[in-house]
């Protein structure tokens, strides 16, 4: 049996994070399995999950708490597990602090890095020309370059390395039989929820600034300015979620917002909603719309999200500097009854067994 360590994950469910776990939970744990050090502190959303399917989650204090710390304690994880681990599986939106890197080519681990974004909203020029720099050493000494997406490969590693066909393509896999639609599911939790006879608009994703909720929110107010028998159900946690609760009490929709929280129950919340919208700044290629059209919605995305992520024929980009209104007119003429596109995801290449497949492969050239 191989054990595979990854670094990089944050704490709390993400579109990364969830990639992992899906994963670890197809992949044939007689060969592989995962260990994972968190770099967002002494908590890991799945620690028991992981702890189920074989793994171990190392603990270290947060990077952004206190970086050196996070770095000595890094140090010495990898110093004490280069003797049982061979690979370290990174996992990165941004190549801005080189030591983990530096710190795995010390201690002779074959790496593989994995690029998850196709830019950071908000960092600085300097951050900026940190990351570019720092991808000349990363591209260098990782045995694998992977990426969620073209896009995200062109950004993480750079236009020309990724047109040098030197990045592979993982794509962000489903189970896709998960999410097969169910009306007589979709009813139930309606009902459940008490929204059976609404409009229901959905999102999944954590609250930070990434999601853009603010925009969200603002838009769902139009709608339902428009048309009061609507709802919105957020599903996600994130440190922006007070934030947002406070927004939504302000404009005097407490009763028409639902702040789901973090929810296993994916598949069934997606069935019950009309149309999916994600407004983000950036994406990789985002699990969540994957898992949107596998449930057979409609969605509307922000131009700024990559076009890759379109698998069906029922996905609108829409830019974030057209005004409000618009969206509005492209939200509502979207709505439409929810199909079973199971079989089209499957055969784009977005099926969990596939992917798994195809990384297994890609592992045993490494062992």
């Amino acid at each position: 049996m191989e054990r595979v360590l990854v670094y990089g994950l944050g704490t709390s469910v993400g579109g990364m994070e969830e990639y992992v776990m899906n994963l670890f939970r197809t992949i044939d744990s007689s060969k592989y399995v995962f260990d994972i050090i968190p770099h967002g502190g002494n908590f890991f959303y799945a620690e028991r999950e992981v702890n189920q399917l074989g793994g171990k989650v190392y603990k270290i204090t947060s990077q952004a708490k206190h970086l050196l710390q996070s770095m000595k304690e890094l140090n010495k994880q990898l110093k004490a597990l280069r003797i049982s681990h061979k690979i370290l599986y990174f996992q990165s939106c941004g190549f801005y602090n080189v030591v983990p890197f530096l710190l795995a080519k010390k201690y002779h681990y074959t790496i593989i890095t994995h690029g998850h974004n196709t830019r950071d909203h908000g960092r600085s020029r300097a951050a900026q020309l940190l990351h570019w720099i720092n991808r000349i050493y990363v591209r260098r000494i990782s045995k694998y370059c992977f990426a969620c997406s073209k896009a995200a490969g062109a950004w993480i590693f750079g236009k020309r390395f990724m047109h040098q066909n030197k990045v592979i393509i993982i794509n962000n896999a489903i189970d896709c039989e998960k999410f097969r639609f169910s009306e007589d599911v979709r009813q139930k939790i309606r009902r459940q929820l008490n929204i059976s006879n609404d409009l229901v608009i959905g999102h999944v994703g954590r609250f930070v600034d990434q999601k853009n909720h603010d925009f969200l929110i603002e838009l769902f107010y139009a709608i339902h300015q428009q048309n009061d028998a609507t709802k919105l159900l957020l599903i996600g946690e994130g440190e922006l979620k007070s934030a947002i609760e406070n927004k939504v009490h302000v404009l005097g929709l407490d009763h028409a917002v639902l702040f789901l929280g973090k929810r296993e129950n994916i598949p069934e919340l997606l069935w019950a909603m009309d149309v999916f919208v994600l407004p983000s700044y950036f994406e990789g290629l985002p699990v969540s719309a994957v898992e949107a059209q596998a449930a057979g919605l409609p969605l509307v995305l922000a131009d700024t999200i990559s076009t890759e992520t379109k698998l069906t024929e029922r996905v609108q980009f829409c830019s974030l500097k057209k005004p409000i209104a618009y969206w509005v007119e492209i939200v509502l003429s979207d709505i439409s009854e929810h199909k079973d596109t199971t079989e089209e995801l499957k055969s784009s290449g977005f099926d969990l067994e596939c992917q798994t497949g195809q990384f297994v492969k890609l592992l045993r050239r490494l062992t």
